[in-house]
């Protein structure tokens, strides 16, 4: 683990990772993956909550190039961005080899639909292992009976995929009754898992992921990857100056 912007960043590699995550739930210790990137980054530095929040996870994950570059500016160490999309990926490979149980919460029924599809292709022997739950269910009346859904079927990993901040409270906050070994926020995984959405390695390699995003919805992304880029960068300076 590096000490990076306040936060424990894991600093070994993606195929560590899951080596470390398949003797965790073989030695039935509860792991909660949390993504570090440039909006995490601006809205915990807003929101002290939110940074406690997103501290809270035994493995605080690089997801960018931004967090690979600021921990070799900063301590002089060369990292492995793991992006949550991919990582997610390799875990249901991981899961049809070793007989894993998944469950798939969040996003819309329909690719949920896709997500299952998908699977029996692919992963045959698998599909007897997974459950889904889509995120559209009104919070207050149902979310215990989601809970428990996931707790009677007891997955050995949870795939979390609603925005933040609402995937990492709902991990963190349920971590304990879920009845699961993995918990992770993934975000738009589902939609990279079923071909959707290309993650290029070139614009990974470069760091420029963001902008290939932003230039496919501008209306949403730009003003977002404006003001998390540009805090990035005062928080990088300042990240700097401090270790000096």
């Amino acid at each position: 683990m590096s000490q990076l912007f306040d936060y424990n960043v894991y600093t070994k590699t993606r195929n560590e990772l899951i080596e470390e995550i398949d003797q965790r739930i073989k030695t039935g210790q509860v792991t909660t993956i949390i993504s570090l990137n440039t909006l995490k980054l601006h809205q915990g530095a807003k929101d002290a909550k939110l940074k406690a929040l997103y501290s809270c996870g035994t493995h605080i994950i690089p997801d960018g190039q931004s967090i690979v570059f600021a921990e070799k500016l900063v301590h002089g160490k060369k990292i492995e961005a793991i992006s949550g999309a991919e990582l997610m990926v390799k875990l249901i490979k991981k899961a049809n080899v070793l007989g894993y149980r998944l469950f798939f919460l969040g996003s819309t029924q329909s690719l949920l639909d896709k997500v299952k599809t998908k699977i029996e292709k692919d992963h045959p022997s698998l599909a007897k292992n997974v459950d889904f739950q889509n995120g559209y269910y009104d919070v207050a009346k149902d979310e215990q009976m989601v809970i428990q859904k996931i707790a009677d079927f007891a997955p050995d990993i949870l795939f979390v995929a609603f925005g933040s901040p609402r995937k990492e409270e709902f991990i963190i906050k349920n971590k304990d009754v879920l009845n699961t070994k993995v918990l992770m926020g993934v975000g738009g995984s589902y939609e990279y898992f079923v071909g959707e959405v290309k993650l290029d390695s070139f614009t990974k390699k470069l760091g420029l992921r963001w902008l290939v995003r932003t230039l496919q919805d501008p209306k949403r992304l730009a003003k977002r990857y404006f003001i998390c880029n540009s805090y990035f960068l005062y928080a990088l300076i300042k990240e700097i100056f401090k270790k000096k």
